[in-house]
Parts: C-alpha cells; structure tokens; sequence
C-alpha cells in the first residue's frame, strides 16, 4: 500500500513536514511534535484524509533510514483505500519550506495544508501549503505548473483575509524558450516576481531559490531574467512578508534588474538602429559607386564612340583627300597620257606602275592588258602595240598584211632593258643577286642572274 503524507486529526490536515524544523540552522524532526503524533496515533486519532475511515499511524524513526510517512494501522481492513499519493519531489520541498518558514518567522502557530474554509467562508477546495495567523503570512506551493490557474491565485488571494501570501514555485516550471510564461506571469503579476525552488532530497542545508522575472526583449520573445540566486537559507522573510536576501529587499533588487534589462534592449536597439544606419550607408554608398561606376562607363563610351566618330572622319577626310589627289593624278596622267606616248624613248606608267599603250591602227589608249603586242625599237613604237580588237578584226594588224619595213628588228642585247631600253645591272635583294633595270623605279624589269 502506498506510503501516505498527509494525516487528519480534529479537521485538520497534519503533513509529514509538520514534524521537520530548524535549530541552529539544522535541520531536525521535532521531539513533541513527534510525541504528540504517536499519542495521537495510539488513540485512533488519526485518520485517512481520503474519508475510507482507516486509522492511521506515524513512521518517523530515523530519517536516513526511510521516508518518514502515515500509514494504514490496520491495512488488511482497507484494502479499497484510494487516497491519492503525493509525489516526491513536492513532499520535500514542503519539507525545506517548512525549515526555511519556521527559521524565518518563528511562529508557534504555523500550520500546514491549510484549507480555504479555515480562513474564509469559501468551501473551495484549495488550500494554502503553509499559514501563521499570527505572523499574518501564508506560503503557496506550486510544483507542477497546471496548478498556476488564474482561479486557484484569485481565491487563494480573495480569501486570505489580509495575510500576505509568498509564492513558490518548483524550478521545472521556469523558463520561456520565447514563449509567453502563462502560469509564471500569473504568479509575477500577483506578487511582482516569481521564486523558483530548487533542491536535493529534503535538506534544507542544499536548497536554492532564485528570484527571476520575465520581459520581452527587443524581438518580442519572452525572456526569463535572473535578478537574486542563493541558498534559500540565505533569503529572509520580514515581518511584513517581503523577502531580501544579504538585507537587500528583492523589490528593490526587482526595480533594479528591470531598469538594467529595459537598459540593456535600449542599448541594443541604439545599436542595431547605428547597425541598420551603417548599412543603410553601405547600401546608399554601393549605390553611389554602382552609379559613379555607370556615369564613367557611359562617360568612357561617349569618349569611345567620339573617338571612333573623329577617327573615321578623319579616315573619311584622308580617303578624300588621297581620291582627290587620285582623281588629279588620274587628270594630270591623262591629259598628259597623250604627249607621254608620242614619246617612244621611255615606258609610259601610271602611278601604279600600270603600262599604257596606244594602238598603232585604231588609235585606242588602254593598259597593256587589251593588247595582243606592244613594243619596239626605241625611238620608233616604244609606246605603241596592237589592241586585241585591232589583232582579231583590223587585216592591216596582221603581220602577213606587214610589211618588213614597218615592222623594226631588234637584235638581242642581254645587257638592254628589253622593256625601255636602258642599261641593265646587277642588284643585290632579300633573295639574292639579280639582273635588274638601270630605269628603276620608272621601269621595274628584273630577271635571274642565271
């Protein structure tokens, strides 16, 4: 059967914590509460508070040896007990809060489990973990979180008939992870700030409390602040039921913390507001050099695209400028070309170095290439030839129709120009020696020295 903490005795609730205290900062189990236990439970004064009617006895020999507990005296005859066991962790810490209650306020009157229905009228079923009418201060324990209910806080607060009421709440219940806290704010807006309580086993000796509070930060999550973590034998209880710890009022440490952290997001947005600036900066400035960058490379384009513009006019104005002095050339060469070939002594060539000739017959001037023969004796038809369309139609241009007579002969003269008739010469080139015109660059005759 499972071991009990909680007995009723004359109406009230008696909790195994009951019989724990503190001398000299040590924790102990109180001799006459223990006496007066036994007597208690050797009379049938001792009863299951689930109502089965079972009587119930004490267990508290040595607490290192067992949990101290209330059990069924005579078990075979209540089988079908259901009372609801209490856990662990919950018994001890009322059994620390007990310790730390009775070295703070030292009132002989500091009952346990203290229904409603003992302080007010109401017949709610809640109660307060801890109450001294006489020092006017009750202590609400909390060890799972579903129990921070805006009802259980309202009622307990409604009826308390003026005693100032010190919540505490196990530390599995504290933080946030951003998320709003809906039982710790609960809890924070009834008292300001939430104790958390941490221990080990039920030694008051080892027990922690921390004040914290939480605030949104600058994201808009929910934060859960630290502001006072010691030893709980280390915070007081004044007799007005405010708390300090090293004569520090935890309200005042409170205010405090709070001006810090709100301090602290002011900090923080100045700072992401300076960030948010630079970067705005970074980016105007990105901007201004993306924009520089673009009026250069337009500015280098319009230098480029005049470049090319006054380049090729003056290639425009140069290609004029050589096709006029071509066209004067080609004036001059022509109207020159007449009197050049009446002359028979030298070659006639324009400034390409092209060889006109004039009919002998039809009188044609033309380049060398529309001639079938041009060519003679010097001084005699240097400059004249025979046009193809003289050699194919014209009878006269037939050599058969020639006679002797007007047809010069030359004898061979390997030293003479065969083309103008001057003196030939031996000439050194990139490709070696060569026989070539004495006439150059007028006559551009050449031949191998073999």
């Amino acid at each position: 059967m499972a071991k009990r903490t909680v007995a009723l005795c004359d109406g009230k609730y008696i909790g195994i914590e009951s019989i724990f205290t503190v001398v000299n900062g040590c924790q102990i189990n109180i001799p006459d509460k223990l006496k007066d236990l036994r007597a208690k439970s050797h009379n049938n004064e001792l009863f299951c508070p689930c109502g089965c009617g079972a009587n119930l006895i004490l267990v508290a020999g040595d607490k290192n040896l067992r949990e101290q507990h209330f059990r069924i005296k005579d078990a075979d005859a209540f089988q079908d007990c259901h009372m609801v066991t209490e856990g662990k962790t919950s018994v001890d810490s009322k059994i620390v809060l007990k310790c730390w209650l009775d070295d703070n306020l030292h009132a002989e009157d500091l009952e346990s489990r203290v229904p409603i229905s003992a302080v007010s009228n109401s017949a709610r079923k809640y109660e307060f973990s801890f109450m001294s009418r006489n020092a006017g201060i009750a202590l609400n324990y909390c060890h799972d979180r579903v129990n921070l209910s805006d009802e259980k806080l309202s009622i307990l607060e409604e009826n308390s008939n003026g005693i100032h009421i010190i919540h505490v709440v196990d530390f599995l219940n504290g933080g946030s992870d951003g998320q709003y806290p809906e039982g710790l704010m609960k809890v924070q807006t009834k008292q300001g700030y939430c104790l958390l309580l941490d221990i080990e086993e039920s030694d008051y000796a080892k027990a922690n409390l921390r004040a914290v509070f939480y605030e949104k930060d600058i994201d808009g999550l929910w934060q859960e602040i630290t502001f006072s973590e010691a030893a709980l034998r280390e915070f007081r209880i004044l007799p007005d039921g405010r708390i300090t710890i090293h004569e520090m009022n935890l309200l005042d440490l409170l205010e405090t913390a709070k001006r810090h952290f709100l301090e602290e997001i002011e900090t923080e947005k100045k700072r992401r507001e300076d960030a948010e600036k630079q970067r705005a900066e970074r980016i105007k400035q990105q901007q201004l050099e993306a924009e520089r960058w673009k009026e250069e490379q337009k500015k280098r384009q319009e230098e480029s695209e005049k470049r090319r513009t006054e380049e090729a006019e003056k290639r425009r104005l140069e290609e004029e400028r050589r096709a006029e002095e071509e066209r004067r050339r080609a004036e001059d060469f022509k109207r020159n070309l007449e009197e050049g070939l009446n002359q028979q002594e030298t070659q006639v060539r324009d400034a390409y170095g092209n060889r006109w000739i004039k009919c002998e017959f039809c009188g044609k001037i033309a380049k060398d290439s529309e001639f079938s023969s041009y060519g003679g004796a010097i001084g005699v038809h240097l400059n004249l030839g025979t046009c193809k369309e003289c050699a194919a139609n014209n009878p006269a241009a037939k050599p058969s129709h020639r006679s002797e007579e007007t047809i010069p002969k030359r004898a061979y003269d390997p030293t003479i120009c065969p083309e103008c008739g001057s003196k030939l010469v031996e000439k050194n080139g990139r490709n070696g020696r060569f026989i070539g015109c004495s006439g150059f660059p007028k006559c551009r005759y050449t031949r191998s020295t073999r």
